[in-house]
């Protein structure tokens, strides 16, 4: 048995009579009542002032975010070093990001909405809080400091 209520996402081995070695996977499963771990991609430039404890809101891009809302999360790891990933512009350097959101799933109203494994997610992490008047001044701030 489990050590929590999970769903069977994925079976290893599918032989009949097989043979399965010492310390082998033969499922993977799912918790349904935890929370969610959600492994972000953030650029370089974007992580300067990213740390462990802050808050963020993900959004599950499968549900409209207008509709049915994110979720509060917690940013939990940073990784040490830039990972790469290629794609068809070329290599982009990236840091792995884990969130954990407080619940596991979608609410609205009455209605509850599961999240699946693979479902897409984009991470909101809150960095500060600035003012309009800010950002339409910084331009002005900068000038005046060069």
């Amino acid at each position: 048995t489990a050590p929590v209520r999970a769903r069977v996402n994925d079976v290893m081995i599918t032989t009949r009579g097989g043979v399965v070695q010492p310390g082998e996977a033969i499922m993977q499963l799912t918790p349904v009542d935890d929370q969610l771990l959600v492994e972000a991609r953030i650029l370089p430039r974007d992580v300067a002032f990213l740390r462990p404890g802050m808050k963020a809101r993900v959004k599950i891009t499968a549900y409209d975010y207008t509709v049915y809302g994110d979720l509060p999360a917690t940013v939990e790891q940073i990784s040490e070093d830039t990972l790469e990933e290629d794609t068809p512009r070329g290599k982009v350097a990236y840091y792995s990001v884990l969130v954990r959101t407080e619940r596991s799933f979608l609410r609205r109203g009455s209605e509850t909405l599961p999240i699946r494994p693979g479902m897409v997610a984009e991470v909101d992490v809150q960095s500060g809080r600035r003012s309009v008047l800010s950002y339409l001044l910084r331009p002005l701030l900068k000038a005046r400091l060069a």
